[in-house]
C-alpha cells in the first residue's frame, strides 16, 4: 500500500476521532453547566419558598421560578443575537441547505459556535422544554468544517469541496447521537 494511501487514512481516521472526541467532550461540559443551572434555580425555588407562609410560599417560589427562567433565556437570545444571529434556531435545514451546495454565509465559523453553546446552554440551563439534537447538529457540521480547515495543512485532499461536503456530513451525523435525556429535577 503507498504512503499517500495510509497517510490519508490515517488524516481521516485522526480527524474523525477528533470530531467525536471534540463532540463528546463539548456535549459533557454543557450538560454540566446545565445541570449547575437547574440545581442553582431548585435551590432559588427552595429558599423563595421559606416565608413561612403558605400563600406567599407559592407566590415567592413561583415568581423565582418565572423569573430566573426568564431572565436566562433573555440572556440567550440576546447573547445569540449580538454575537452571530447564524445560531438562532435549530440548524438543521441550515446544514441540509448547506449540503445540497448552497453557500450560507457565517453559517460554519468559530464565533457562531460560540453563540450556539453560550445560547443553548443558556436555554436549557434555564428549564424551558427545547431540544438538544438539532443545535448539536449544527455544532458538529461547524467543528467539522473549522478540522477540515486545519486538516487542509496536513492533507491537500481536504481543500477540495466535495471532501469538504463528506467531512460536514460526518459532523451532521456525530451531531445525531442518542443524548441522555435531559436532566430536570
Amino acid at each position: 500500500m503507498p504512503w499517500a494511501t495510509i497517510k490519508m487514512m490515517l488524516v481521516d481516521w485522526l480527524y474523525l476521532a477528533a470530531l467525536g472526541i471534540g463532540m463528546a467532550l463539548l456535549s459533557m461540559a454543557m450538560d454540566q453547566m446545565i445541570e449547575y443551572m437547574q440545581t442553582f434555580q431548585m435551590l432559588l425555588m427552595t429558599l423563595a419558598g421559606r416565608s413561612g407562609s403558605s400563600g406567599y410560599d407559592y407566590l415567592f417560589t413561583y415568581l423565582s421560578w418565572l423569573g430566573y427562567t426568564e431572565l436566562l433565556v433573555i440572556c440567550s437570545a440576546m447573547f445569540v443575537h449580538y454575537v452571530a444571529p447564524q445560531a438562532i434556531g435549530s440548524g438543521i435545514p441550515e446544514m441540509k441547505t448547506i449540503l445540497r451546495g448552497v453557500i450560507l454565509k457565517d453559517y460554519l465559523t468559530f464565533r457562531t459556535l460560540i453563540s450556539k453553546v453560550v445560547g443553548l446552554t443558556l436555554s436549557l440551563g434555564s428549564g424551558i422544554p427545547i431540544g438538544k439534537m438539532g443545535p448539536m447538529v449544527h455544532m458538529a457540521a461547524i467543528v467539522a468544517n473549522l478540522l477540515s480547515n486545519l486538516a487542509e495543512n496536513f492533507e491537500g485532499a481536504y481543500g477540495n469541496e466535495s471532501r469538504k461536503a463528506e467531512m460536514l456530513a460526518a459532523g451532521c451525523a456525530v451531531g445525531v447521537r442518542r443524548d441522555s435525556p435531559a436532566r430536570f429535577h
